[in-house]
């Protein structure tokens, strides 16, 4: 929303700027003439003893493409009501605020989802041996204590307390850091009673074997590469960090926060379809003002007048009728 606020600034900053008077050519000095001028031109006009009277309401195409700008046909609606357009971008904006209002929620409730599925509930987890564990899928203290066994493998590697940064409170950098890096994937419950403890669910501090680096063990190069698990018929697998073998959990994680991401990048469509929607009225309000002005005198009705006239010398009433093309 403030995204769609500061496109229809910038565009309105653009459209001050675009209606600086500029300088009038004849046809314009003609078409926007004063009362008064108006007046003048009507009396420079008589050839006769008839007087022929123009009622011309010329529209601003300025004020009309500023009102579209702001409310999508009122513009049009100020010009010339009868043309469609005056309704079809209202009906085109309360459709993409509608659009807007729908995908952001669901965003929002996704995203409520997602949250509530790392940390916001409390879940039975069964080992191997049928011990039942309750927790959270997701645990920072389940993150702190392998965090801490990796810094402690090789005291010139990278891994310290600035690599390991998750925020401690429930902000929007956790949720999205937890299923981001793989370094913070020691938290996810599945993750952690199958490579940091036994088949009963009790920690166990695994050796270098169990760790896998891509370099020697007392080398500043050496990067963390995976883990093989502690227990189960695949103990001599290795899974690698970067796979989704690593926490289930965190797969179905990251699923549902796409799925959010998803919603908010259509309600960012609509927000987008806003804007244009508003420029484009602006544009087209223009061009129904332009339309109006240029074909205002032949459209007008044709009218009925009383007047005097002297044929013969006499003065004599008349009806007549006038309809100016």
């Amino acid at each position: 929303m403030k995204k769609f606020i500061l496109l229809i600034f910038i565009a309105g900053f653009g459209l001050y700027l675009f209606c600086q008077e500029k300088p009038k050519t004849d046809i314009d000095q003609w078409l926007i003439q004063t009362e008064e001028e108006q007046q003048n031109a009507m009396r420079d006009s008589v050839v006769t003893n008839d007087l022929i009277k123009q009622n011309y309401n010329r529209k601003s195409a300025q004020l009309a493409m500023v009102m579209s700008m702001l409310v999508p046909g009122a513009g049009q609606f100020y010009a010339n009501k009868t043309v469609l357009t005056t309704y079809i971008f209202p009906l085109l904006e309360i459709g993409l605020i509608g659009g807007l209002v729908y995908f952001n929620n669901e965003g929002k409730d996704k995203t409520k989802k997602y949250e509530k599925y790392a940390n916001g509930e409390k879940i039975t987890y069964t080992t191997a041996d049928g011990t039942e564990i309750t927790g959270y899928r997701y645990d920072r203290e389940h993150q702190n204590i392998v965090q801490a066994i990796l810094c402690n493998v090789n005291q010139v590697d990278i891994y310290d307390e600035s690599y390991f940064r998750l925020d401690e409170t429930n902000t929007q950098h956790f949720y999205e850091d937890i299923g981001k890096y793989p370094q913070y994937v020691f938290g996810w419950m599945d993750w952690y009673y199958r490579f940091a403890c036994d088949e009963s669910g009790n920690p166990v501090s695994p050796d270098s074997i169990r760790w896998k680096f891509d370099g020697e063990i007392d080398s500043s190069n050496m990067r963390w590469t995976g883990n093989y698990p502690l227990w189960g018929n695949d103990t001599e697998i290795l899974i690698t960090n970067d796979s989704h073998e690593m926490s289930k959990m965190r797969l179905t994680y990251i699923k549902m926060r796409n799925d959010a991401k998803d919603s908010y990048s259509i309600a960012h469509f609509f927000t987008l379809g806003l804007a244009f929607n508003h420029l484009a009225a602006g544009l087209d309000a223009v061009r129904v003002t332009r339309n109006f002005n240029r074909y205002y005198i032949s459209q007008t009705v044709p009218s009925l007048n009383f007047y005097a006239a002297m044929p013969s010398g006499i003065v004599t009433p008349m009806l007549g009728l006038k309809w100016n093309f």
